[in-house]
């Protein structure tokens, strides 16, 4: 006969057991390599900045840059085809005007200014897209062979692939504290580190993890060995960066290459 102490017990175990089922099917559901996105596709026309892109959507000029690999916004090439993220229709993007210099022999009339209509132009302060190269360290060394945003098939693509032998040591990006040491659907054998300031990373398609839940881990320490990416049995690692669980573009955080592997993008 089954006492009341035990059958507290066993409540106890299946609510705690009901607990971390929800928090794996939470993990799961969050981390998905692809995902697709709502959108449309933008065509550059001459004289027409990111800026002024971003700025007819509404649309944040970090992100614009970031899921189109865009990482000089001073330079973008007519005809270019840009992803505008949760826009609905495309949009008529007016032209920058470009200011030119009145001739030497030209004589400047203006017409008197109306007492208390004064107008003054304000210039509007461009956001800027920031790049913190140093912020992380390359996790493996190899070849990029897949990068960040949207890919053909319209899903968006959450990380970088990073090709590279199979049994290569995998390396924590930056100092943190493992919160995921598991096989991850979609993922297979991962690992998550939080960082400071809201950022983590992840670190699938492994071979061999080498630490554990709750672990500290310093920047550049080994954290796993390489192992082979399930659908084509290539050997990579899937990479991710995410702020407040937020994708975003590794090569706006990583160093550029020194070394003409890791960064090199595969041709």
């Amino acid at each position: 006969m089954v006492s009341l102490t035990d059958m507290s017990y066993m409540k106890k175990i299946a609510i705690l057991l009901f607990i971390i089922t929800l928090s794996v099917m939470a993990c799961t559901a969050r981390y998905k390599e692809s995902v697709p996105v709502r959108g449309v596709y933008h065509e550059v026309k001459k004289d027409v900045t990111l800026w002024k892109i971003a700025q007819t959507y509404n649309v944040d000029i970090q992100e614009l840059a970031e899921i189109n690999n865009i990482t000089d916004p001073t330079i973008i090439e007519v005809g270019t085809i840009v992803f505008i993220p949760n826009a609905a229709k495309i949009l008529e993007v007016e032209p920058t005007v470009r200011q030119q210099k009145p001739p030497k022999d030209s004589t400047r009339i203006s017409k008197p200014a109306k007492k208390g209509k004064r107008k003054v132009k304000e210039k509007s302060k461009k956001e800027s897209v920031r790049f913190e190269r140093g912020r992380f360290v390359w996790p493996v060394k190899g070849v990029v062979s897949s990068k960040f945003g949207i890919q053909p098939n319209g899903m968006r693509f959450n990380g970088i692939k990073i090709v590279a032998r199979e049994g290569t040591p995998v390396l924590a990006s930056a100092n943190g504290r493992v919160i995921h040491s598991s096989y991850l659907k979609y993922y297979g054998e991962t690992i998550i580190i939080k960082h400071k300031n809201n950022y983590s990373t992840v670190y699938a398609y492994l071979k061999d993890r080498k630490v554990n839940l709750e672990d500290t881990v310093k920047k550049g320490e080994k954290i796993a060995l390489l192992g082979k990416y399930k659908k084509n049995g290539k050997s990579c690692l899937h990479f991710e960066i995410r702020r407040k669980n937020k994708p975003k573009n590794p090569l706006f955080y990583l160093p550029k290459s020194k070394n003409g592997k890791s960064g090199r993008r595969k041709k």
